[in-house]
């Protein structure tokens, strides 16, 4: 169990606090949750009922600082994620920013960069659906780097994208 002031890393959210542990009558039924809020916006609030073991099982502690340098540092040795086809590509990547898991994340963050330098090279763009798992995958990850680096955002996102290197996609 999770305890009120752990920082955390909660899937598609991201690097997260658990602010508290709560009930709240849902449909009749009284239930816990835990009560996140993402560390880079301030904006939102995550519940996650605290007996859904699916949703807890998104719960993760977050990287150390040791963790996310080895990521970055070797994300060029990372497999490449690249299918033509739109709806196996698309079924692909939610399924991963869904998950969560840096090393997929990490994949797939390389995959759509080298893609977008290999059009670039042609005067064309991603996808706007590949754009947007891009900046999804970017902004998972650097956060977590950033947070167990303690480093500046935008820091991590330089040194992420000017790491990646490969061929073309």
């Amino acid at each position: 169990m999770y305890k009120v002031n752990e920082i955390v890393s909660y899937s598609s959210q991201g690097v997260c606090e658990i602010t508290e542990i709560c009930q709240r009558e849902v449909a009749g039924r009284i239930m816990d949750y835990y009560v996140m809020k993402p560390l880079f916006d301030n904006r939102s609030t995550v519940f996650v009922p605290v007996d859904n073991e699916k949703l807890v099982a998104r719960i993760r502690q977050t990287m150390t600082a040791d963790e996310a340098s080895s990521l970055i540092n070797n994300i060029n040795s990372g497999e490449i994620m690249w299918d033509d086809n739109d709806a196996k590509r698309r079924e692909l990547y939610q399924g991963i920013l869904t998950e969560g898991i840096p090393y997929m994340l990490a994949c797939l963050y390389r995959t759509l960069i080298l893609r977008k330098r290999t059009l670039e090279g042609c005067s064309r763009k991603l996808r706007s659906s590949d754009e947007t798992c891009l900046r999804q995958a970017e902004r998972l990850i650097s956060r977590e780097c950033a947070y167990a680096c303690g480093s500046e955002l935008s820091d991590i996102v330089s040194r992420l994208s000017s790491t990646v290197e490969g061929p073309a996609v």
